[in-house]
């Protein structure tokens, strides 16, 4: 059996690929990246064991997939995209042609080759801004930015080739990452303060910082697409899911940084107040509902925000030692 990973070089990608190593031993693992935002160097080690496959190349290019794609392969994780509003912003013919196109090609290969089981990572930014609470699988669909806007077109191509092909698609839509993967990713928030804090920089909190977001853990995302991927083909086929982990104020946020920051870095960390971005929601509450998540696959968020937090303070001090 020969296992795909669009993105293995990537946040997530890069965590799940071992995992994947650990739970079907028997398998193959592909990994299909451009390294445009992914980079091996953290799983090169990799290399070493016959059974993993890290190869270069892109989900537009057809010829990539082909050899990526072997006969035996039975399971995708799609994970490869141009993440996030400001990349997706500054680059926005090389969002859609990813986002949308890439995995177009992806589908059609996938059935091509009868893979039985297709997850397509997908993102909270396709809700938009909350209209109703809590936030499920059933709330309206109204991206306000290009990122939400290619990561819906891409739930809607693997809901139609589910439909039409019988492919068992199952989408997993994640808020707000933080936490050790094979690296960090210091973009988004969490890990930003912790960054902010190591290098002696005051924590930038956008707005007046009550806004509440849904935090979960890199890891936790990872048990839930190896939930998927174990889970009765039945439960999961077709499927919208929610990954969800903790709610919380940015000011939460960077409290608990402030607390952790003094007794790690044994000084004060300071904030400063700055203006949103444009295209970021504002919303002062976000009960972003798990529940389904629960009852299909058996999800449940196992990490702490404040463990995730001394997690990345230790990380980090070590990163900027070396």
């Amino acid at each position: 059996m020969n296992i795909l990973v669009t993105g293995g070089g990537g946040y997530i990608g890069s965590g799940f690929i071992p995992r994947l190593g650990k739970e079907f031993p028997e398998a193959t693992i592909t990994s299909l990246d451009n390294l445009t935002t992914g980079n091996y160097r953290f799983i090169e080690y990799l290399k070493e064991d016959k059974r993993y496959r890290l190869l270069q190349g892109d989900i537009t290019k057809r010829a990539d997939l082909k050899k990526a794609l072997a006969p035996d392969t039975e399971m995708v994780a799609h994970l490869a995209a141009v993440p996030g509003i400001k990349l997706c912003n500054e680059k926005p013919k090389k969002a859609i042609i990813t986002n949308i196109y890439g995995t177009h090609l992806l589908l059609e290969e996938a059935v091509k080759h009868s893979v039985e089981r297709f997850i397509l990572i997908s993102s909270a930014a396709v809700y938009g801004t909350p209209q109703e609470q809590p936030i499920t699988e059933e709330h309206p669909l109204k991206p306000i930015n290009l990122y939400g806007i290619t990561k819906l077109s891409a739930e809607q191509l693997a809901k139609a080739c589910y439909l039409t092909c019988g492919l068992s698609t199952t989408t997993l839509r994640l808020p707000n990452l933080y936490g050790l993967s094979a690296y960090a990713k210091w973009k988004n928030v969490i890990p930003r303060f912790v960054w902010q804090a190591v290098n002696n920089e005051p924590l930038t909190i956008r707005a007046d910082g009550k806004q509440k977001r849904n935090f979960v853990h890199v890891q936790d995302v990872i048990n839930a697409m190896i939930q998927c991927l174990k889970a009765p083909r039945q439960a999961v086929a077709g499927e919208t899911l929610n990954i969800g982990g903790h709610a919380l104020s940015v000011n939460q946020i960077a409290n608990i940084v402030v607390q952790e920051g003094q007794q790690k870095l044994n000084k004060e960390v300071s904030k400063v107040y700055t203006s949103l971005k444009l295209g970021e929601v504002y919303t002062s509450e976000f009960k972003y509902d798990y529940g389904r998540a629960s009852m299909k696959i058996g999800y449940e968020p196992e990490r702490g925000v404040s463990q995730g937090i001394s997690e990345l303070f230790d990380y980090a001090l070590k990163a900027r030692a070396e």
